[in-house]
């Protein structure tokens, strides 16, 4: 693998990434992740002439015909979109601490746009040479995580499925995930867990999401099936009209009130959204009172299971299996039993 070294000049960089000469965005890059601050420091990082880490690039895609062709930007994604905005004018990029490229003297702009970049030049590479790189040149505060490496090889059906749910603004309204989840591609996480749930049963942690990912890259047949099963869902839950305090809102608790509504509305589409509310919020409600040293068996179950180890296929079996019983007024401990956990 060739890893000669070489520099740029920022307006090369700039130049480059407004041609789309140089792609800081390719499928296997990440969400963006910096803060204002962060982009505040790094900008300041320039304008006082200092030293940042090298940025990698690979060859990308060439007309032979032409020799017209593209370099990606294979680590220094969020420097260079960085640089780019504060060079346009994105006051995101200077806030209030540091002056606009517009508000510099002529002096000012040209030794930013002369400021030099290191580039390490990767040569040709695969697409799994680039992922395993860019896991390992990252930092540890911003390094890698396994649904982000599998973002980066799986950008297919059923991964555009996840990322485009993750986006639905049931999750926006109820603010189901932070800014840090976003950023760090948890929704998609999340909404890839639930799928694979839908289709497969309850299974341990992320075990089961790149098997699903590769199986479903090339197409995913049930992909309007799925998209309805998690509308109808969404729609039922908001009829509902839990409050904002309510426990279908912590992560572990919605997982297993859109598995369990799934198969419950199935099996009874009759069921109301009054019923559906009164049930679900008597038992939470006994849930947050009493805890895992409830005398009520389910109620103490489940309590421990949406706090320890709630990501095992046990307890979310568990928590399933409870939630579905008192959808249907029925009797959990009969449930579990019939799955041999009491």
């Amino acid at each position: 693998m060739r890893t000669s070294p070489t520099s740029l000049k920022v307006r090369q960089l700039i130049t480059l990434t407004r041609e789309t000469k140089l792609v800081p965005r390719p499928e296997f890059q990440r969400r963006l992740v910096w803060t204002t601050e962060d982009k505040i420091r790094f900008m300041d990082t320039i304008l006082k002439g200092m030293p940042f880490p090298e940025i990698y690039v690979a060859n990308g895609p060439v007309d032979v015909n032409t020799g017209e062709g593209q370099q990606l930007l294979v680590d220094g994604q969020q420097r260079v979109t960085t640089i780019v905005d504060y060079f346009t004018g994105d006051p995101k990029t200077y806030g209030t601490v540091l002056p606009s490229y517009a508000s510099l003297d002529a002096d000012r702009k040209r030794d930013f746009l002369d400021y030099d970049v290191t580039v390490r030049d990767l040569g040709t590479i695969t697409s799994e040479q680039i992922v395993d790189i860019f896991r390992r040149i990252n930092s540890t505060r911003y390094s890698l995580n396994e649904i982000e490496i599998n973002n980066a090889v799986y950008t297919g059906a059923l991964m555009t499925l996840a990322s485009g749910f993750a986006e639905h603004e049931f999750f926006d309204k109820h603010r189901v995930f932070r800014p840090t989840d976003i950023k760090r591609m948890g929704d998609v996480r999340f909404v890839l867990q639930l799928i694979v749930t839908l289709l497969g049963g309850y299974f341990d942690r992320d075990e089961l999401l790149e098997q699903y990912l590769s199986e479903f890259n090339e197409g995913f047949p049930l992909s309007n099936d799925i998209a309805r099963r998690l509308t109808k869902v969404f729609d039922f839950i908001d009829e509902c009209g839990f409050t904002k305090s309510s426990r279908i809102w912590k992560r572990s608790d919605l997982f297993s009130a859109i598995v369990s509504l799934d198969r419950v509305l199935s099996d009874n589409p009759h069921l109301s959204p009054s019923d559906g509310l009164s049930r679900l919020e008597a038992f939470y409600t006994a849930v947050d009172n009493e805890g895992m040293t409830s005398q009520n068996a389910p109620v103490g179950i489940y309590a421990k299971a949406a706090i320890q180890a709630s990501n095992d296929r046990i307890n979310r079996l568990r928590r399933g299996l409870i939630i579905e019983a008192v959808l249907a007024d029925a009797d959990p401990l009969e449930a579990m039993r019939n799955e041999g956990l009491v």
